[in-house]
Order: C-alpha cells, then structure tokens, then sequence
C-alpha cells in the first residue's frame, strides 16, 4: 500500500491546498494595509467598525489553515500571532475611538503575520 501523505497527493494534502487557495490574500492584504495607514489616516469610525469585522473574518480563516500546520512547524512570529488572536478575540477592544483603532490595526498586523508565515511555507510571493 502506498502513502500518498508523503508525495503530497492524499486527501489531507488536498484538503490543506483548497482551504489555501480559498483564501483571498490581496482582499486581506488591500484591508491590513488601510488598518495600518499612518495616524493622520485614521478612518472614520464606522470604517474602523467595517474594517474590524473584515478583519476578525480573515483571521479566522487565516487561523484556521495555520492550525492545521503541526505547532511544531510554526514560526516563532505565527505561535505569537496565534496566541495574540486568542487574546485580542476573546477580549475586543477598550473604551474610546482610540482604543479600536489600535484594537483594529492589532487584527491587522497578525493577518500580515499569518499571510507571511503561510506565503514562505508554501514558498509563494510574500503579500
């Protein structure tokens, strides 16, 4: 019987390929960018609101095929990531406009972190 896991052509290689491949990288990498504009170009704070919720959407997803990367084969910058996430999701933001800025543009760096770490083991352009 042959192990198809090894040649990277059994079920579980497909599986990991498919979620990567539905993963819109410029769409995450177009909304990190505008989360991380300079102070003077904060948005609005319905755009911020926006922005956070697209976020906590692509760092599920992103979160999701990380995981199922053994821990063992993270880098040391996506395990800090992953245990940011837990913490910056499980909490939201502070009081004040302030606060989910820097709530929104923390969301962001880890999208980047996790686009990083995924785009290098798979050995693609970095976002």
């Amino acid at each position: 019987m042959t192990d198809h896991r090894a040649a990277g052509t059994g079920k579980s290689a497909r599986t990991k390929a498919l979620a990567y491949d539905e993963i819109a990288f410029d769409v995450i990498a177009l909304d990190a960018d505008r989360a991380l504009a300079p102070h003077r170009m904060m948005p609005p704070p319905q755009e911020i609101a926006d922005l956070t919720a697209r976020l906590v959407t692509h760092g599920a997803r992103l979160v999701s095929v990380v995981q199922r990367i053994p821990a063992a084969e993270h880098s040391v910058r996506a395990s800090g990531a992953l245990k940011d996430w837990y913490d910056l999701s499980g909490g939201g933001p502070g009081e004040g406009a302030m606060a989910h800025w820097v709530h929104m543009r923390a969301l962001a760096r880890m999208c980047r972190t996790f686009m990083v770490f995924l785009h290098e083991r798979e050995g693609r352009r970095r976002p």
